[in-house]
């Protein structure tokens, strides 16, 4: 749930600034950090470059400073970050990470801030849903995939004898483990074949063998064609009755570039910057 702030984003130094353009600036900017022949080099030439080289963190800043307007469980979020940390050490990595971020702690409020973003992907979907899953055309499915044309027919066979899908999967050389997942139409984990299979029908329950084409090289060059056959489930299509398992689908397929638009122009941003703000301004368009 939103909650009611407006958001200004101000400069943390010193702000020099005329009716126009403002640019921010360090106290001690002019003071040199080294000469040579023929130039002088400040604190502000050197805050200045930071400043151009810093874009996406910037964004992430200001995006979290949108976060910061929704409703977002973060201490379920520190939590999952604590158990990840103290994954990674018991495998070895506590060296690593901290010779890396400085800290465990440093490290950890690094993943925190990259779970709130990514939690702004499913405040996005949700925000739009009616609109999203009408494009996303969301399925939820059980898919197997098979090495031979045989191996697909007898899953389908003993399915349409009563087995359960997963079952006649496995029992007839599956390549996987067919879970009920939800897939979007942007699912890069879905090949081609799959997508336009889905795309031609909007029937559920058992599809036919749909066969993937693929090629690559031989040691001496040559092109060498191959194929899977998959077979699929079909259990729902209407997102509703999934919505959750979708929303989670659908964000983490969607396009950071999207949804970081979505928020950043949609909300009310005023830049105390004029170097900020031409860099975030020649990113989107809209904040011109």
């Amino acid at each position: 749930m939103k909650k009611g702030f407006t958001i200004i984003l101000t400069a943390l130094l010193l702000s020099s600034c005329s009716s126009k353009n403002m640019f921010s600036y360090l106290s001690n900017g002019d003071d040199p950090i080294f000469t040579g022949p023929n130039v002088t080099y400040t604190y502000n030439d050197l805050y200045k470059s930071l400043k151009v080289s810093s874009g996406d963190e910037i964004e992430n800043q200001i995006l979290l400073s949108i976060a910061d307007t929704y409703e977002i469980d973060r201490e379920e979020l520190e939590n999952q970050a604590q158990e990840a940390i103290d994954l990674y050490v018991s495998l070895g990595y506590e060296e690593y990470l901290t010779s890396y971020y400085g800290s465990l702690d440093a490290y950890k409020e690094i993943y925190v801030s990259n779970l709130i973003l990514n939690e702004l992907s499913k405040i996005y979907v949700e925000e739009n849903y009616a609109t999203l899953k009408e494009s996303d055309l969301p399925v939820k499915m059980q898919l197997a995939s098979f090495d031979t044309q045989e191996d697909a027919q007898k899953c389908i066979d003993d399915f349409n004898s009563g087995s359960t899908f997963d079952m006649a999967a496995i029992n007839n050389n599956s390549l996987n483990t067919p879970q009920s997942t939800v897939y979007v139409d942007s699912d890069s984990s879905l090949v081609y074949e799959i997508k336009e299979y889905l795309n031609s029908t909007d029937t559920t329950g058992i599809s036919s063998i749909i066969t993937a084409t693929s090629m690559s090289k031989d040691d001496d060059g040559n092109n060498v064609e191959s194929h899977t056959y998959y077979v699929l489930n079909i259990e729902n299509r209407n997102a509703d009755e999934f919505k959750e398992d979708y929303v989670n689908a659908a964000a983490a397929n969607a396009s950071l570039e999207t949804v970081n638009k979505y928020f950043l122009t949609s909300h009310e941003l005023e830049f105390f910057d004029q170097d900020i703000y031409e860099l975030m301004s020649g990113n989107y368009e809209e904040l011109k």
